[in-house]
């Protein structure tokens, strides 16, 4: 779903609601092949408002299902998509001064508004950093091969603490005490 701004100019005084299935499927594994294995057609639901000052505010929720790698071993996982898209577009970028750092304002290119990229954009930076197969975060069992295995972040500080306790000359160990007050 694109609009050239000149479309939406007939919605001036009533916002444009839009509640479409999406395949965007194609366009997200071209842009993120890495990341995106399948995605369901997505149920889109929202509005492009004109706000006064000729700056346009997307509103919309996006449902859906998104195939990504686990990020443990790599096997598909599905992942449910339910966002809620709260955007400001703008035509000057010098305007983006006048907003906070963590409002959500996009400068128009090419003066149109391209939902597919704002939905899949939108949906790659609300994953996860950890996805996990059920299996996975059922079992506590790391990956492991030949002379090598996985280890949890808390068993690595673990690690690290008596490894610097160990180095430590024990003629030394009240100095080390020294420091802590």
């Amino acid at each position: 779903m694109k609009y050239n701004k000149n479309q939406l100019q007939k919605y001036r005084q009533n916002a444009l609601t839009f509640d479409e299935e999406l395949n965007i499927e194609n366009i997200a594994k071209e842009r993120f092949p890495r990341t995106v294995l399948a995605l369901s057609p997505l149920q889109v639901k929202g509005s492009i408002r004109y706000e006064d000052n000729d700056d346009l505010n997307l509103q919309m929720t996006v449902e859906g299902q998104i195939t990504v790698p686990s990020s443990r071993s790599l096997t598909p996982v599905i992942h449910h998509v339910d966002l809620i898209i709260d955007e400001r577009y703008i035509e000057d970028a010098q305007r983006l001064e006048n907003f906070e750092e963590t409002e959500p304002v996009f400068v128009l290119e090419n003066e149109t508004l391209d939902i597919d990229k704002a939905i899949l954009d939108s949906i790659i930076a609300e994953l996860p950093l950890q996805i996990l197969t059920p299996e996975e975060r059922d079992n506590e069992t790391l990956p492991s091969g030949n002379d090598w295995h996985v280890i949890s972040e808390e068993t690595f500080e673990n690690e690290k603490k008596s490894e610097s306790k160990a180095d430590l000359d024990p003629r030394l160990a009240k100095l080390d005490d020294f420091f802590k007050e």
